[in-house]
């Protein structure tokens, strides 16, 4: 399949380019998880393969075409959107309509797509366990002639996603009005024990993208952000039962990750597309939700993960930047 004539521009408001060598790179993002797999986060390791919407053990080999990889947790992944069939019982509960498909669809080329629900920053380097499977580093799946790379990443570090969320529903009983989770989190000295992570999320994901434009120079590398999944003000217990205070202490946290990850791809060379601005007025409260309540909605999406509306979005806001 010959390239398409894509035409990249020569400044984008907001991200920031790579080198004149990479004159097709930027970075984009976006994938959650539950707790389907197991994510070290803490630290970030070294290499290993791919997946062409079938998982594969070595890198494509060189072709004269567009070469598209997606990389990312479950938000890239979009689990339950509808589930590819062999994604069922022992994959990386990866939709075959999430926004990498729809990208591809759109820009008529073929694509590979690693992303796996679960997936922190470890993953992209080290083995990444999932139920019984093993997959390989996302980063394998990259070669020197790829033309664009989607990257949606940073929430499963240290389990931030999770302590954001599931640790604050569990002590929402504790004080259904107040904001428990915020007083569970403060230390002696005044620091949140959650937030207190974001820098090094910042770093890893800075060394993700870095290591993008290592392997694949030729990139274009498009980081995705993570939405907005609470409103600015007002309640949803129904879809979400957080304490009445800890919707303003969730929301902070969430849009405090979205930063960080934007500052730590920026500063690596990617280009950003800020989806926090993008899911105005579809936060999980709202009346055109991108992202669903803790039930979730079978066929549709996992609780606390996005719909297919917000994949959609996603897929035309690359299309649009590209």
């Amino acid at each position: 399949m010959k390239r398409p004539a894509i035409s990249y521009p020569e400044a984008v408001p907001g991200p920031t380019r790579l080198t004149a060598a990479r004159a097709v790179a930027g970075a984009l993002v976006a994938a959650f998880a539950l707790s389907a797999c197991q994510v070290p986060g803490e630290s970030v390791p070294g290499p290993g393969p791919a997946v062409r919407q079938v998982d594969s053990t070595t890198a494509p080999e060189p072709q004269d075409e567009f070469v598209y990889v997606a990389m990312g947790d479950s938000y890239t992944a979009a689990p339950l959107f509808p589930l590819a069939e062999q994604e069922q019982i022992n994959g990386c509960l990866r939709s075959d309509a999430n926004y990498p498909a729809l990208v591809a669809d759109q820009l008529d080329v073929a694509f590979t797509d690693v992303s796996c629900s679960g997936a922190s920053t470890t993953s992209m380097f080290a083995v990444q366990r999932f139920v019984d499977n093993e997959r390989p580093p996302q980063l394998d799946s990259l070669q020197a002639e790829t033309d664009l790379v989607t990257l949606g990443i940073g929430a499963n570090d240290f389990r931030y996603f999770s302590k954001m969320i599931f640790t604050c529903l569990k002590v929402a009983k504790r004080d259904p009005q107040g904001a428990p989770c915020r007083e569970k989190n403060l230390t002696p000295r005044g620091r949140d024990r959650i937030e207190k992570n974001l820098g090094q999320i910042r770093a890893n994901v800075a060394r993700v993208v870095r290591e993008i434009a290592r392997r694949a120079p030729e990139a274009r590398i498009l980081l995705i952000g993570y939405p907005q999944l609470l409103p600015a003000e007002g309640t949803c217990r129904a879809k979400l039962p957080l304490a009445v205070g800890d919707y303003e202490y969730t929301r902070d946290l969430n849009l405090r990750l979205a930063n960080a990850v934007r500052r730590g791809g920026v500063s690596a060379g990617a280009e950003f597309v800020d989806l926090v601005e993008a899911s105005q007025g579809h936060d999980i409260c709202s009346d055109e939700p991108w992202v669903a309540g803790i039930r979730g909605a079978p066929q549709r999406a996992m609780g606390l993960h996005p719909y297919p509306e917000e994949q959609r979005a996603v897929a035309d806001l690359v299309v649009g930047l590209l």
